[in-house]
């Protein structure tokens, strides 16, 4: 099957449950420009396309709250004038979140997101780590790097963390956000 890119179509189908099936089995990857102003609109995405998938209000806010985090994260530290991917893909026990970007492969950056990552991990529940991350926030204290962002995913998203620096300049982190957290 061929697709093409056009603005403004609609799909018609006379049968709902085979398009939801059709469209779980795709995995959807997204360019983005490292801007800013594309935040929004691809947080909006996201949440209209979960809520078409599974019907689930939590899923929806929860996953659309993961892609703004990362894609955030991703702008932030991105190299200039690079683009960051954004992929989503259905597994069967749940839905997965990837941000790719650009970065300097001895940035300080990376050893700080893979120690963020940790920190989140090193509590006994992401709620935890979510208070504790407030809290920094709260008394300022630190570096001005809280974590919130990383903590918030794994709280609020439900989702599990993971970095992959495996492709030379090029990093991905992953939350994998079971269905099984919200009710399915």
């Amino acid at each position: 099957m061929t697709l093409k890119r056009m603005d403004n179509v609609l799909f018609v189908v006379d049968d709902l449950e085979a398009a939801k099936a059709f469209f779980i089995a795709l995995s959807l990857t997204l360019d983005i420009a490292a801007d800013w102003s594309k935040i929004d609109p691809t947080r909006e995405a996201v949440g209209l396309l979960v809520l078409a998938l599974f019907g689930d209000d939590d899923l929806r806010d929860a996953l659309a709250m993961v892609s703004e985090e990362l894609l955030e994260n991703a702008i932030k530290y991105s190299l200039p004038a690079s683009s960051v991917a954004l992929a989503i893909e259905h597994r069967g026990d749940g839905v997965d979140i990837a941000v790719t970007n650009a970065v300097d492969g001895g940035a300080v950056h990376l050893a700080d997101l893979r120690a963020r990552i940790a920190w989140v991990r090193s509590f006994a529940t992401p709620s935890e780590a979510y208070a504790a991350a407030l809290a920094r926030v709260y008394a300022q204290a630190g570096d001005g790097r809280s974590g919130l962002g990383i903590a918030r995913i794994a709280y609020e998203g439900r989702c599990g963390l993971e970095c992959d620096e495996s492709v030379p300049g090029r990093v991905t982190v992953t939350a994998r956000c079971p269905r099984a957290a919200f009710g399915d």
